[in-house]
């Protein structure tokens, strides 16, 4: 089978989100737990618009989600940098990430107007929850004008590098190097692959040997729906799948289609539980080979 090179499968895309700074240094607790632990090198820090049901909770909750699909629909390339995202699943991740980025927005554009009394209103909580005075205060807030110019969200698309790109000739042990370096990268991408189907498969394969069957003891469903869904993320982000790999993917997918379908019958017999056990767990066997 012949391989192809990673930069003509996909591509590297990074996210920089910037958002205002909302946690303070609270200088009360901190000189409190200093003199209690004689240690001045101890900082104490509170987290500024902590309620959940403020609109400025809502907003970090939607960046939240930007980066959590960014992370979820791209493979590790560099720490903190860009992320390689197959070309097969372009138009589905940017169709997505503007769906998602928008959505910031226009909550942004919401609260803004009302971010002056949004501040009270996270003063008069912190009051409500704290049993001596609110430690915040209104100068330990960004103001509506640098929270707005704070908060950012920038996608940048790029190809990944490739020995053809050098516009002169690099030595032959630089080659070799570029070349090693790019097998880590498909080695790396491919491992993250597989762990999107082995690490919930493990989980089920745990569940089912702990699983007893007792009244009142529960089960959720989506201990199997997680892997199936790991096994469909896996077929988008394969960016080189061997036949084997794919192969194996479909006998899990046929294990847990199995599974979901008796899965009452799996519930009430230590049996059946057993037996599906030992069928993952065959699967899982041979997929950590392909990590």
């Amino acid at each position: 089978m012949k391989v192809t090179k990673l930069s003509e499968k996909a591509l590297l895309v990074k996210l920089t989100r910037r958002m205002a700074n909302l946690t303070k240094r609270d200088a009360m607790l901190t000189q409190q737990v200093r003199m209690q632990e004689n240690d001045n090198s101890i900082d104490v820090l509170m987290k500024l618009f902590s309620n959940k049901a403020s609109d400025i909770y809502d907003v970090k909750q939607a960046y939240s989600e930007v980066y959590q699909y960014h992370k979820n629909h791209t493979l590790p390339y560099t720490d903190a940098g860009p992320r390689i995202l197959p070309n097969a699943l372009y138009f589905e991740y940017t169709q997505e990430m503007k769906h998602l980025i928008a959505k910031v927005e226009k909550k942004l554009a919401n609260i803004i107007p009302n971010y002056d009394s949004l501040v009270q209103e996270d003063m008069m909580y912190r009051n409500a929850s704290i049993t001596k005075t609110a430690r915040a205060s209104v100068s330990d807030y960004p103001t509506a004008e640098q929270f707005a110019q704070s908060m950012s969200i920038d996608l940048r698309f790029q190809p990944l590098p490739d020995a053809s790109h050098f516009l002169f000739d690099i030595s032959d042990e630089d080659k070799q190097a570029f070349e090693r370096s790019e097998a880590e990268m498909s080695a790396l991408a491919q491992a993250d692959t597989v762990n999107r189907m082995l690490k919930p498969l493990s989980a089920l394969i745990d569940r089912l040997g702990e699983y007893k069957g007792e009244k009142g003891e529960r089960w959720r469903n989506t201990i199997i729906t997680n892997v199936t869904d790991g096994c469909q993320m896996a077929r988008k982000l394969a960016i080189n799948p061997t036949p084997e790999l794919l192969d194996t993917i479909t006998q899990l997918e046929k294990a847990v289609s199995d599974a979901l379908h008796d899965v009452e019958i799996i519930k009430g017999s230590a049996d059946k539980r057993d037996e599906a056990r030992a069928k993952l767990a065959e699967v899982a066997d041979k997929m950590s080979m392909f990590g």
